[in-house]
């Protein structure tokens, strides 16, 4: 499997002060052959005009993960969490068995992030927040997100593992068996498996075992199970106490 969605294949939602592109269904959009790829439900690419934003709203047994490419968020939840996030962070809300949250922009310059949710692996699970500064490698990927967090990154609780990958340095990435990914272009005009993108274009691969990535731009990757009983990433270091 290898699928190209450009930027402007996914649906957009424009309002007086957000611009979206949605790309699986999600509130008025519905396309019952694009729900999800694996556990990924909900990827939006959003812009947030100034002095705008989601006013408080609950969400119950999702994993949601937001990283911010350009403005100041300010969030609050009501298990007691409230801060901005910048450029360079990662948040992640565990909504387990509820959860209410806003998210605003207070300033006057819009907003860009994606926000991504994933299905839990497990549910029943008490909400949490968590929040983390990366910075990207040069030479390779950078875990912005894995299982519990035990690969780096902030704790997602599903078996997927997020990173941040610069382009401009030709790589490879190995999938692990039963497993696929979810690439999405942040900016420049990287290229993968010989294909070349753009900022916003998306790609969904599986049932491979190696991908190439070149060119030069900045790409989100989501590696993620495709099966039940998916072999872990291999972006997951084991533990010491495993065989």
């Amino acid at each position: 499997m290898f699928q190209i969605r450009k930027s402007d294949d996914h649906f957009r939602m424009k309002s007086g002060w957000l611009d979206a592109r949605w790309h699986f269904s999600f509130g008025n959009y519905y396309d019952p052959a694009n729900l999800n790829f694996g556990p990924l439900r909900v990827f939006n690419d959003d812009v947030i005009a100034g002095e705008n934003g989601f006013p408080i709203h609950p969400h119950q047994e999702m994993e949601i993960v937001t990283v911010l490419q350009q403005g100041e968020l300010t969030h609050y939840d009501t298990i007691g969490n409230s801060g901005v996030i910048v450029p360079g962070e990662v948040q992640k809300m565990s909504a387990g068995t509820g959860i209410q949250h806003s998210e605003w922009n207070y300033g006057k310059e819009p907003v860009k992030l994606q926000q991504i949710w994933f299905m839990p692996g497990e549910h029943g699970l008490s909400p949490t927040y968590a929040q983390q500064q990366y910075e990207v490698a040069r030479d390779g990927l950078t875990i912005v997100g894995s299982p519990a967090g035990n690969a780096g990154g902030v704790p997602i609780y599903q078996d997927v593992v997020m990173a941040i990958a610069d382009t401009d340095q030709v790589f490879e990435h190995e999938l692990a068996r039963g497993r696929g990914v979810y690439v999405h272009v942040i900016d420049g005009e990287p290229a993968i498996e010989g294909e070349g993108l753009q900022q916003g274009d998306a790609a969904r691969l599986g049932e491979t075992e190696r991908i190439r990535f070149e060119g030069s731009g900045r790409v989100l990757l989501i590696d993620l199970p495709l099966i039940e009983g998916a072999d872990r990433s291999t972006l997951v270091v084991p533990s010491t106490d495993e065989s």
